[in-house]
């Protein structure tokens, strides 16, 4: 097979891996379109640090929730959609989606995600809000 390769190698690699790249540029592109239609399209730069915050008591589905509910919007739907194992966080609040571009492994993640980038782009501080009288703190 060392024949193969040699007669072949290089010229023929390129052209597979061009070949390849493509194909994966172009199905995220249409990934990204497809992400928003009738969506919301949200993109925030996750590094390790905030992933680590997901698990933590000021996660940002929680967080979100409390500013919502505090400031008058009704309660947030949170779902996932699952594609070759990797997930999309969609978040809906009234008659809004949004959706996080990114490939998650969980839907834990992904939810957790689609909330922070939602606190992001409106400027929302990771911190508790008072929802009123069911709290007893």
């Amino acid at each position: 097979s060392s024949g193969i390769n040699a007669e072949y190698g290089g010229e023929y690699y390129d052209k597979v891996t061009e070949g390849r790249v493509s194909i994966q540029d172009e199905f995220q592109r249409n990934k990204r379109q497809k992400l928003g239609e009738g969506h919301i399209l949200l993109k925030e730069e996750l590094t390790p640090t905030i992933l680590q915050t997901f698990r933590s008591a000021v996660a940002p589905r929680q967080i979100l929730n409390q500013w919502l509910i505090a400031n008058g919007f009704s309660e947030p739907t949170y779902s996932t959609v699952e594609h070759n194992r990797i997930f999309t966080g969609y978040l809906k609040i009234d008659n809004d989606t949004f959706v996080m571009e990114g490939d998650f492994k969980n839907k834990r993640t992904a939810i957790q995600a689609v909330a922070y980038a939602y606190c992001m782009k409106h400027h929302i501080e990771l911190r508790h809000y008072k929802t009123g009288p069911k709290s007893n703190r």
